[in-house]
């Protein structure tokens, strides 16, 4: 799995083709990941995500459960709200005719 979190304009919009990219096997390990910085690496990962959380406007969001499943639905909250986007790895992609046409599809969309 990799993420592109999106760097932020003065107004706090995320600006899309900025920002850094984090991978990991799980929604948990990214955002471990991302938490990497002399300010919040002590911080356990619900403190982390509720914070970032909180910085975007969302404090009133709810993260529940375990770490792995909050970690999940914190990403698709980021996504949701266009301040990340997901990015498919070389090995997700396959290149599948349409119509007489070539486009991308994920593993995933293949094996429906």
């Amino acid at each position: 799995m990799k993420i592109r979190i999106y760097e932020t304009d003065f107004e706090g919009h995320p600006v899309e083709c900025t920002g850094e990219f984090f991978s990991g096997p799980s929604a948990i390990a990214i955002v471990e990941a991302m938490k990497m910085s002399p300010f919040t690496a002590s911080l356990d990962p619900l403190a982390f995500m509720r914070r970032v959380l909180d910085g975007i406007g969302q404090a009133d969001f709810e993260l529940t459960g375990p770490p792995e499943k909050a970690a999940i639905v914190f990403l698709q909250r980021l996504t949701a709200l266009n301040f990340a986007g997901y990015e498919l790895e070389e090995d997700e992609v396959i290149f599948a005719p349409v119509s007489g046409h070539i486009r991308e599809m994920s593993k995933k969309q293949v094996e429906k």
